[in-house]
């Protein structure tokens, strides 16, 4: 049996409306992928990110995220905007996705800047669970061992033998 492959996802919010709405992304997230992804959610709310250890474990997660979702309906305050500025200087090319959950009132203004903030990461931007996860493999060494893993469709039409119509003589 194949190993599960592991997402992790930071998950910054505002206040607990927020909260419940990433909440329901994630259960979305883990029903809809349980079967190939294993996951690993943290939870970061805006007020704890002022504290510096807080922040600090926090940036490296978000640095290292599959998915980094932001949760909120207000403009992000100004330590949470210091904050992005250094968890996305500490990404380093990784691919991934950024969810710019639409929570309350959430202004075209805010999801401009989430928009903006996942193209400077690197980033895809979402408003949704996605409907495939996938990453294209993180070193030309692993894009190799790919190559020569045979999965089940190209196994069926390796071992499809059919021979071609034959024309009436």
């Amino acid at each position: 049996m194949a190993m599960k492959a592991k997402w992790s996802v930071a998950v910054i919010y505002e206040d607990t409306g927020a909260q419940d709405a990433a909440v329901a992304f994630c259960d979305e997230l883990v029903k809809r992928f349980w079967a190939e992804h294993s996951f690993e959610v943290t939870w970061w709310p805006f007020a704890r990110l002022e504290e510096s250890q807080i922040a600090a474990d926090a940036k490296r997660k978000a640095a290292e995220a599959h998915l980094v979702v932001f949760a909120t309906g207000k403009p992000i305050p100004l330590h949470i905007l210091h904050w992005t500025e250094q968890w996305i200087a500490e990404r380093n090319q990784l691919e991934g996705a950024l969810v710019g959950l639409p929570c309350g009132d959430a202004s075209a203004e805010l999801h401009c800047f989430l928009r903006r903030l996942a193209h400077r990461a690197g980033m895809d931007f979402l408003t949704r669970v996605p409907q495939t996860l996938r990453l294209a493999p993180e070193s030309p060494e692993a894009c190799t061992q790919r190559a020569h893993q045979v999965g089940s469709v190209l196994d069926s039409i390796l071992r499809y033998r059919h021979l071609p119509p034959r024309s009436p003589g």
